[in-house]
């Protein structure tokens, strides 16, 4: 007998070199998990010392604390974008990949609903706004929001896999069962493809 153990996956932070869906705009949004040198850091601090409104340099900053695990420091230069331009996609993506980092579910699921109230298809932010709501026990929400964001974009590979794990746990094993298979499919589909 064979048990398979079934992980949530998260849909923008396991790629380090950025978002796979073409909405997110790339690694601008996306953090490159390569550390950053606390030289590096001490020159963007320098940096944003005489020039505290320049948003890239504060971005840069905060992408260089969140690589570094630092939250907090990060947490605030994001705040500090989203305080100034409500309508930042990356201090707000960046913002709820923390708290999903963290699992802070909660404050994680307020920046991503504000970063879809402004890109509305991104289906990477989608899924991982679903595995909150997962990890929160609202199962219905999280499952619904799968199924959405699979209409919306049948291609979504992680959106498949998660949706089938959620299923499963809620006893719908035809379902769970039918949802892995696509996933399976299109995996094996996309391993196929010449990079």
């Amino acid at each position: 007998m064979c048990v398979a153990v079934i992980l949530f996956s998260s849909c923008t932070n396991t790629d380090p070199k950025g978002s796979t869906d073409n909405n997110t705009g790339g690694n601008t949004m996306q953090q490159s998990f390569q550390p950053a040198s606390a030289e590096s850091t001490a020159s963007l601090e320098n940096s944003l010392k005489t020039d505290s409104l320049n948003t890239d340099i504060r971005l840069k900053l905060a992408a260089a604390y969140y690589t570094n695990k630092e939250f907090e420091k990060a947490i605030s230069h994001y705040l500090y974008i989203h305080q100034r331009d409500k309508s930042n996609l990356a201090a707000l993506f960046n913002l709820g990949n923390i708290y999903y980092d963290t699992q802070q579910n909660e404050q994680a699921i307020v920046y991503y609903q504000k970063f879809l109230e402004l890109d509305k298809n991104n289906s990477n932010v989608r899924c991982d706004l679903a595995t909150c709501y997962m990890n929160l026990k609202k199962t219905d929400k999280a499952i619904s929001l799968l199924r959405e964001n699979i209409k919306m974009n049948n291609n979504h590979l992680q959106s498949h896999y998660n949706l089938s794990v959620m299923l499963k746990q809620t006893g719908k094993i035809a379902e769970s069962e039918a949802e892995l298979s696509i996933y399976n499919t299109m995996s094996a589909g996309q391993q196929q493809q010449p990079q």
